[in-house]
């Protein structure tokens, strides 16, 4: 089976990505070529990252679009797509948000595409432990967004935020979570905010063992608990979500209540991913 991949995001790497173990461990019985070569493609799947895609409209191949970003599914090019959408366009797209991209559902070892191992994803962490971290709160961002500044403004009032990436001019190179490990809260707001858009954000810092403060819409509790993290969402002002962080961060009580709490309401899978692969290719085999 031929799998050509194009206008992937810059750094996407044809032989070593997620896409790969998920057609090969969704179709384990067969055999995969992955390439840039769609003359021969049994699929295409492409994203966003160009135009090259709708040369190939007319294309006999199974064409599935994914996306990360907040976007609709582009069925100007594809036969079905994989969107953060909740809209399935009869039957024709799956809701697959970017943040399932972060995750090592395969215990696949020295998968440097997706870091978080299924071991993390549950862990359990001790409210003491992270209670007891010497730094405040992270925010790491490439994008200024006047709200997210203004949150991280507002709290360095009370405790020094420390704050990372490109909008302030200090990059941070090594792995995210490591760093987010060290902080009790982490920063964590969306782009933008659409219905079902979720990204990796609030994942990573969960997993780090910080109590997220968030920003993205009211569904993402379709995807994690939301007494887990605190969303600025639904919060009326700034100095309101102010007061909660600073009633959390001095009663223990409060605080571990939010560090005990699960990231999911219950344990995700890819099956049901599995499923529509299965559905929609299943004539090629």
């Amino acid at each position: 089976m031929n799998v050509c991949y194009l206008d992937m995001w810059p750094g996407f790497d044809v032989n070593c990505n997620w896409f790969n173990l998920v057609f090969k461990n969704c179709f384990s019985q067969s055999n995969f070529i992955f390439s840039n070569d769609s003359k021969n493609a049994d699929i295409i799947l492409a994203s966003s990252f160009g135009n090259t895609r709708y040369s190939y409209t007319n294309s006999s191949a199974i064409k599935i679009f994914y996306t990360g970003e907040n976007e609709k599914p582009d069925f100007n090019f594809a036969d079905y797509t994989l969107t953060f959408d909740y809209d399935d366009y009869s039957g024709r797209n799956f809701r697959l948000p970017h943040w399932f991209l972060y995750i090592n559902w395969w215990n696949e070892p020295n998968f440097p595409h997706a870091r978080i191992s299924i071991e993390q994803l549950f862990k359990q962490w001790n409210p003491v432990e992270i209670y007891n971290r010497d730094q405040f709160c992270s925010i790491i961002i490439g994008n200024p967004v006047k709200n997210r500044i203004d949150v991280a403004n507002k709290l360095n009032g009370y405790k020094p935020v420390h704050a990372y990436g490109r909008a302030f001019g200090r990059y941070y190179d090594g792995c995210k979570i490591k760093l987010l490990e060290k902080y009790r809260y982490n920063i964590c707001f969306e782009n933008s905010i659409r219905s079902g858009y979720i990204t990796e954000k609030l994942l990573e810092a969960k997993v780090a063992g910080c109590i997220p403060i968030y920003y993205g819409d009211n569904t993402v509790n379709t995807d994690f608990n939301d007494c887990s993290f605190i969303n600025y969402y639904n919060y009326s002002s700034i100095d309101q979500l102010y007061n909660t962080i600073v009633d959390i961060d001095n009663d223990i009580n409060l605080f571990s209540y939010y560090i005990n709490q699960p990231l999911f309401n219950s344990k995700p899978n890819l099956n049901k991913l599995y499923e529509f692969l299965h559905r929609i290719i299943y004539f090629k085999f």
